[in-house]
């Protein structure tokens, strides 16, 4: 689900923002899902279920690593979990504690991980490490069935994506064909062997053979999103005000169609920017910031039947809240949080939100921000720093009274 390749992409899309209006645009929030988790646990899925303390396995026969400089971390549940850490060379780290500790699961040959290396994690068993050629049209992806203990490697015709898998076997890419002001060329991959090998199965680049307009190569894509073998989004920026760039798809991925999202009066001549959705099961939330004279707001549009239909109200007292980065443990807890002063707490699904204090200022400097249901009903959270200029993040998880402790120096 966190500080892939499109992130340049995205920041292009805010500076065009800014060129085109006079309004203040504050940082796009980035939904990352409770993984899916998943980012992402896999975007689309529902976090697994906790294990109890008698079903734990035992923690995997790797070394530790002491104080790695995370650059992203992806939780299955309130001890598991998977990071990449950026120093030296790079790791590919699991954790079997909450992140106090990480164990070396580097694939042997691997090379240097950077911040453009993706991670992608279906569960504590299955995950696939992306690493990108230097012309990224081109890439090595690594991928382990057993947590980290042994790796398969095979390389692909894309270097850097969105990836996604919804089961152990059924994957998608979005991969990035070459952007310029406004527009974007994506090509999308599928594979049904874990990874092993990829199929291109939609691609909107004009001067290649074989390229459909159904998802337009106008607007810079800013995620992805499948619920299943058929039915997938893609999000992005639109330089028309009122328009909403969400397309669906029901082919697996071959054809697109935009779908309609209502905006309230006084909002319908607004530029907006979704974000990717994340489901739990049928129940969906898609982020849409909203850009208003002077200021941006975020509101949430939410599905009870997988995206068919979205609904909600921005100009509805309590359901627009300041833009920040987005997580949520499950259907009805969610989590906003720019890294001020102020965190916002939903508790029924989007629908209202409540200010915290966190007592924490990390301004400008979060990267990233996951929880993940616990059994005492409480969810448990991370929050992660950018790497600084002097090489250093710093994780923090969620204590009492939902403020912030640092559990990695």
């Amino acid at each position: 689900m966190a500080r892939n390749k499109l992130l340049p992409a995205l920041t292009l899309v805010l500076a065009l923002l800014a060129a085109c209006s006079t309004q203040t645009s504050p940082a796009t929030p980035v939904l990352q899902a409770a993984t899916p988790a998943a980012g992402t646990p896999v975007p689309s899925l529902p976090a697994a279920p906790v294990p109890s303390a008698t079903e734990r396995p035992s923690p995997p026969a790797l070394p530790a690593v002491a104080a790695p400089t995370l650059a992203h971390i992806d939780f299955q549940d309130s001890q598991d979990g998977w990071g990449l850490a950026i120093d030296g060379k790079g790791h590919v780290l699991r954790t079997v504690d909450g992140g106090s500790t990480w164990l070396d699961a580097t694939p042997p040959g691997i090379g240097n991980i950077g911040l453009t290396t993706v991670l992608s994690v279906l569960d504590t068993n299955h995950a696939w490490v992306l690493v990108p050629g230097t012309d990224f049209f081109s890439g090595s992806l690594y991928r382990t069935r057993d947590g980290g203990l042994s790796w398969s490697s095979n390389t692909l015709p894309f270097g850097g994506a969105y990836l996604q898998f919804i089961d152990s076997n059924t994957g998608r890419a979005l991969a990035e064909r070459g952007a310029r002001a406004g527009s974007e060329a994506v090509e999308l991959f599928q594979t049904s062997d874990g990874g092993a090998s990829w199929t291109s199965v939609f691609h909107d680049d004009p001067g290649q053979p074989g390229a459909s307009d159904s998802l337009p190569l106008a607007g810079i894509k800013n995620g992805m999103t499948f619920l299943d073998g058929n039915t997938g989004w893609v999000t992005g920026s639109s330089m028309t005000d009122g328009d909403i760039y969400l397309y669906v798809t029901h082919d697996g991925g071959g054809s697109w169609s935009q779908q309609s999202v209502p905006l309230p009066a006084g909002f319908q001549a607004k530029r907006s920017m979704p974000q990717a959705p994340v489901f739990f099961g049928k129940q969906g939330f898609l982020p849409l910031t909203i850009y208003l004279p002077g200021k941006a707001v975020l509101s949430f549009y939410t599905s009870l039947d997988g995206g068919a239909t979205w609904n909600g109200d921005p100009a509805e007292a309590g359901k627009t809240i300041q833009p920040g980065l987005v997580a949520f443990s499950d259907p009805s807890h969610g989590y906003c949080w720019d890294g001020g002063p102020i965190m916002y707490e939903t508790s029924d699904g989007a629908h209202t939100w409540t200010q915290l204090a966190t007592h924490l200022d990390l301004s400008g400097e979060l990267a990233q921000m996951e929880f993940v249901p616990v059994a005492s009903g409480t969810p448990a959270g991370w929050a992660l720093t950018q790497v600084n200029d002097g090489g250093h993040s710093q994780l923090y998880q969620i204590a009492a009274g939902l403020q912030w402790k640092p559990v990695n120096p």
